[in-house]
């Protein structure tokens, strides 16, 4: 049987791609860089940003962005009942010694817990074991706890303000 030889297709030439678009002009959404349209009367990006700058400062116009407000970064906490009434773990992620070891020590100085103590391992995030005496709520407590480490972390900012 005999094959038939194959035959080039035909490519598309450029002619046929101008004749969909006819006469319109296609506009390039690309700056032109050329050193020509510098000196034309085509406005570059700069001149534009430039010229709008300055109608803003003549009109007195000013972004009120407010003041500086720190950045806080907040924590993805875990609370779970322990073994006993009054024994609970607080899961930290992302956290390491330095936090953990200051909120336990400002967890032994509050009044109705009777021990805590924290665990990090490679596996889980940081673990705050805390055991409450008989009548005290969590809440409360870590409430207590944490207004008194903000209210040190807020003097030792103003000695450092006051050094600078």
């Amino acid at each position: 049987m005999a094959k038939k030889k194959a035959e080039p297709k035909e490519e598309e030439s450029d002619t046929d791609v101008e004749d969909l678009f006819g006469d319109e002009e296609i506009e390039n959404h690309y700056p032109d860089l050329s050193k020509d349209s510098k000196n034309g009367k085509e406005a570059s990006s700069e001149d534009l940003l430039g010229e709008a700058e300055d109608d803003e400062l003549e009109e007195g116009f000013e972004i009120d962005t407010g003041p500086e407000l720190p950045d806080y970064k907040f924590l993805k906490l875990d609370m779970k009942k322990g073994a006993r009434e009054n024994d609970y773990t607080l899961s930290v992620e992302g956290q390491s010694h330095g936090l953990c070891n200051i909120f336990v020590q400002h967890l032994l100085k509050t009044e109705g817990v009777n021990s805590a103590a924290y665990k990090i391992t490679k596996i889980n995030p940081p673990e705050i074991f805390i055991r409450l005496e008989d009548g005290y709520e969590v809440k409360k407590i870590l409430f207590k706890a944490i207004e008194t480490l903000r209210a040190e972390v807020m003097e030792v900012q103003k000695v450092f303000k006051k050094l600078t």
